[in-house]
């Protein structure tokens, strides 16, 4: 090897050196580590292009990092902070009940209108027409074992939209300030009626009830004042 090209190597090794610790909290004595056994390799071998010998440094960096377990890849990842979901929307069924009573609730699927009212017990309202372009899909109920369903569940579709027509013994949560005070057969409703979707509660005999999907207000009322025993 001549004087030039030994210079060459040198100043080719310092750059590796430079790119390959930049940005990681190595100590001093790892760096010398690795140093040495790169450069114990080195005696074995011809002189090579900086790309083929970054890739085995990065290897051995990665085996002295294994092997000596660095603190800082050792720290447990960050778990986020829970957020505050107190402002969302949540369906009827879906809030305040505890996580061992969600754990023993049971889904049924109902072949008949008749069946689904039969589960969820006497008082309750179903619709008698569907949203317009759409047509009944899936009914599903969900309750405790040996109880009346707590919820109930109609699903219309047309193509990939959907509507839900719900019925729950449990209260609906969402921002009261951002919907609209309605009426729906007599009873006191909200409504939130955006271009491509809508959501519509209302409460009877303690029941609550909602309708929302990619539908009008106008459709929306339709299906809602359509419901009956």
């Amino acid at each position: 090897m001549t004087d030039m090209e030994r210079n060459l190597h040198q100043h080719l090794r310092k750059e590796s050196d430079d790119m390959l610790f930049s940005g990681m909290e190595l100590s001093d004595s790892i760096k010398q580590r690795i140093k040495k056994q790169a450069a114990a390799e080195k005696k074995s071998r011809r002189f090579v292009l900086p790309k083929v010998w970054l890739a085995g440094a990065a290897a051995l960096v990665a085996a002295v990092v294994i092997a000596t377990g660095l603190p800082s890849l050792q720290q447990p990842a960050a778990v986020p902070a829970p957020t505050d979901n107190s402002a969302g929307t949540v369906l009827p069924g879906n809030g305040s009940a505890a996580g061992s009573e969600l754990s023993q609730l049971i889904t049924t699927q109902f072949g008949s209108v008749e069946d689904a009212k039969t589960a969820f017990g006497a008082g309750v309202l179903v619709p008698r027409v569907a949203p317009e372009g759409f047509e009944l899909a899936e009914m599903v109920g969900v309750g405790m074992e040996g109880e009346p369903l707590r919820d109930l569940n109609f699903t219309y579709a047309s193509g990939e939209k959907t509507v839900t027509f719900s019925a729950s013994r449990m209260p609906a949560a969402f921002p009261t300030d951002m919907f609209t005070p309605t009426q729906v057969g007599g009873a006191e409703g909200y409504i939130f009626e955006q271009a491509a979707f809508t959501e519509l509660f209302w409460v009877v005999d303690g029941i609550q009830y909602g309708v929302a999907g990619p539908i009008s207000g106008d459709e929306a009322m339709k299906v809602a004042e359509s419901v009956e025993p």
